[in-house]
């Protein structure tokens, strides 16, 4: 079986898995992958299997690529490879080879175990992004057809989510696929300005507005003239800030501070929060009138909890960011106990918690080529309540190698060492004198 993710520009158009042994792909409609453009061919390219491989034929006017390779009459298809058809990118992938990655050489090296334990280093799945947003649960692609939905439509919408949820990047994700995409976005939290300061920061001044106001300054609404802007923490908004955000989107126009003219300004409104707007309303803290004006559309984030099926995604995804980001020639790989730890646990501080964390294991130990859940344990033992922990016996699956890296990291205090695993010392002497670990000399503590 084979699986094509079809992209145009940013965003995911969609996905197909196909057992078929022969697979047609153009624009027109009898097609098996249909690509509806005038740049395509109506019989652009056939994928083929020929006993275990897969080869691309081109049929196309103007050439195929794969991986930056034109093709030629015919290529045999990598497992997983990039084909570009002018305009769309698919990523094509052989299921069944998405399965496990060896271990590195210089680990086989380190670690005096059966060779079959080499398995439980998963090799981490292929991502699926969506402008930014990573992930394939059906929570996800449902938030992924709503943005599509809403993506050209003029709109305001409301994004509601807890902190850590990706409102930001759901809002870039619905100015990416809109007609605006050319032009910018402009990002603004709300509660990081001084409530005195929040409307010059929205619809600027003009100069000697107020002492200090030596220019003529653009507010950030009109600085987004033509595209999209989003107002994160909305819910913290002063009431008079409120009536002036009200009144442009009423009247689609601005008026600087101590100006006297209107300006028209054209711009998309997206705005977040994770405050009850209802109770804020309730309370007086929140006009009703820009509360409905403002959730046209309403688009509710999923927790990270409640998308557990997507963690691997992500772990893949923020490893090999953070890789690149720490310098690293090649991304670590996350052993099996690691991968569970993080799948259980419940994130209350949801993807940002998530990426932090494998941050900071990444940065703890850069020389490992396998990120293991002892150093993940470093630091979620930290906020991980009794419920999240997982019942289980963990050196009864430890290698040598991951034994060595909690010792070291510790100078070898025997004591430390079994406080991060959760075991008792007595358990870490036997497995010591099981793979014939000794402390070196002048460093052996706690014995």
């Amino acid at each position: 079986m084979i699986t094509l993710k079809t992209f145009l520009g940013p965003a995911v158009v969609h996905k197909t898995v196909f057992s078929k042994t022969r697979v047609t792909i153009g624009r027109s409609e009898d097609n098996d992958l249909v690509l509806a453009n005038p740049h395509v061919s109506r019989l652009e390219a056939i994928i083929e299997q020929i006993g275990e491989s897969n080869t691309l034929i081109d049929k196309s006017r103007n050439g195929i690529f794969v991986d930056d390779q034109r093709v030629d009459g015919s290529m045999p298809l990598p497992p997983n490879c990039r084909i570009i058809i002018y305009p769309f990118e698919i990523q094509f992938a052989s299921l069944g080879d998405d399965e496990t990655m060896t271990i590195p050489t210089a680990l086989k090296e380190d670690v005096s175990e059966p060779t079959e334990h080499l398995a439980s280093y998963s090799k981490t799945p292929l991502s699926s992004h969506f402008t930014g947003l990573v992930g394939e649960s059906p929570a996800m692609l449902k938030l992924y057809q709503l943005i599509q939905n809403v993506g050209d439509s003029p709109a305001t919408i409301l994004i509601r989510g807890e902190h850590g949820t990706g409102k930001e990047l759901v809002a870039r994700a619905v100015h990416d696929v809109s007609s605006r995409n050319q032009q910018v976005f402009i990002p603004l939290n709300c509660a990081a300005i001084p409530f005195d300061l929040i409307e010059s920061e929205l619809f600027g001044y003009e100069k000697g507005a107020f002492t200090g106001a030596q220019n003529v300054k653009k507010g950030k609404i009109e600085e987004a003239d033509g595209g999209t802007i989003f107002l994160d923490e909305i819910g913290e908004l002063s009431l008079n800030a409120q009536s002036k955000l009200l009144r442009f989107l009423q009247s689609k126009t601005i008026m600087r501070i101590g100006g006297a003219t209107e300006l028209p300004v054209d711009v998309r409104v997206v705005a977040a929060t994770n405050r009850d707007l209802e109770q804020a309303v309730t309370k007086q803290e929140f006009r009703p009138d820009l509360y409905y004006r403002l959730r046209v559309v309403q688009v509710e984030l999923p927790t990270l909890r409640e998308r557990k099926e997507d963690i691997p995604l992500l772990v893949n995804h923020f490893v090999k960011l953070n890789a690149a980001n720490l310098g690293l020639a090649d991304p670590p790989l996350v052993s099996d106990e690691a991968l569970h730890r993080l799948t259980s646990a419940s994130w209350p501080g949801n993807v940002r918690q998530l990426e932090n964390t494998l941050y900071s294991a990444m940065v703890r130990a850069p020389e490992s080529p396998v990120i293991e859940e002892a150093t993940l344990m470093e630091d979620m033992a930290s906020w991980l309540t009794p419920e999240t922990h997982v019942e289980e016996a963990p050196l009864e699956t430890l290698s040598k190698q991951a034994l060595i890296q909690v010792l070291i990291q510790h100078q070898w205090d025997t004591i430390k060492a079994a406080e991060v695993l959760k075991v008792s010392r007595g358990t870490i002497y036997y497995k010591m004198k099981k793979y014939g670990i000794e402390a070196p000399r002048g460093l052996r503590r706690n014995s």
